[in-house]
């Protein structure tokens, strides 16, 4: 089905519920570098920066960090079809109140002389270079969105492997350390070793063996290959390095995440307390204002008691006056004056 198509029949859809008094369902809530949303986004960010604001979030809702609670499902390897070739990965993080609802990221490595090209691999005359470590947040994970940023940026690809998780699925805060990890293991551009070929090579092969990932080829395998030519072939040593390195860093991490949760409880019980103790000003006040009317009410009730207790004594006297004038007629007819 063409994406014209698709289109028609979703909007032909949405007029259709909208006739019903119904409407789409809602997308899903998003965090700032998951986009669960239906829109796409290109946003890239350094591999460092990503980490250092995924370790550092805090949930205003529950004062919790949800990037710990969404689950990497799989990883994807892709290479270009171009003369370059570039490798590039992307993966697929499921929500955390809704496992059928999914987020997409792309991380690969360039370098800033060949940005421009996208190809990861071209490089000036010199052999070290800066290299680039960037994860792009694409957006919901809806094949047609994911394949139409990706033949945006990358042209066109096909996907060598696939790396999934059947038990011990890392989180969006774990994947981001290892990303960082693995930049940190070589952060510069060799032609002929630390290039695209390289990163993609090495994160995949640490997510294998930290967290028992299963890999699954779809052709024949032309990772770390121009052409018919290897290029690169990752040493033992460079995994070993990120997955000796991995524990401590993610210690480091949660370390930093409980302090930060210290930190957001500690000032939104101040907050409260604050917070609290104007209301309970308020509360007083009103107390105050109820308690003064309630006297006011009071008194005009007082009042009004003793204007009818007056009143009735005043009607009384009358009614005894007029009482005593009857009795004295009474008197003066039976002695014979009237």
């Amino acid at each position: 089905m063409s994406l014209k198509i698709k289109a028609t029949v979703s909007r032909l859809t949405t007029n259709f519920l909208r006739r019903l008094g119904m409407s789409e369902l809602e997308p899903p809530e998003s965090l700032p570098y998951l986009n669960f949303g239906r829109r796409l986004t290109f946003q890239s960010i350094p591999v460092d920066l990503y980490k250092d604001h995924i370790v550092r979030y805090i949930s205003d809702r529950d004062g919790e960090n949800t990037y710990m609670k969404c689950l990497l499902l799989r990883v994807e390897h892709y290479k270009c079809s171009q003369t370059v070739k570039h490798e590039f990965l992307v993966l697929y993080f499921t929500h955390w109140n809704s496992s059928s609802d999914t987020a997409v990221i792309c991380a690969d490595r360039s370098v800033e002389a060949a940005a421009a090209e996208s190809s990861g691999l071209l490089t000036p005359s010199s052999s070290e270079n800066v290299a680039q470590d960037l994860v792009t947040v694409i957006g919901g994970a809806m094949a047609t969105d994911t394949t139409q940023y990706l033949r945006f940026k990358f042209k066109s690809f096909k996907r060598i492997s696939s790396l999934s998780f059947s038990s011990d699925h890392p989180t969006a805060l774990q994947v981001s350390i290892l990303l960082d990890l693995v930049n940190k293991q070589d952060t510069n551009y060799h032609i002929f070793r630390a290039q695209c070929y390289w990163f993609c090579d090495v994160v995949c092969r640490s997510l294998e063996r930290l967290f028992q990932g299963v890999e699954e080829l779809h052709g024949p395998d032309t990772r770390g290959h121009l052409g018919l030519i290897p290029v690169v072939r990752t040493s033992e040593g460079d995994v070993d390095g990120v997955c000796k390195g991995y524990p401590i860093a993610l210690q480091q991490a949660m370390e930093q995440v409980n302090q930060l949760q210290i930190q957001r409880a500690a000032t939104r019980a101040q907050i409260w307390e604050e917070g609290g103790a104007s209301a309970q000003l308020k509360i007083n006040e009103q107390q105050r204002q109820i308690a003064e009317r309630d006297r006011q009410l009071e008194e005009i009730r007082a009042e009004q008691q003793r204007q009818n207790a007056e009143r009735d004594h005043q009607i009384m006297e009358i009614r005894a006056e007029q009482q005593r004038q009857i009795e004295e007629v009474h008197i003066f007819s039976r002695s014979g004056f009237l």
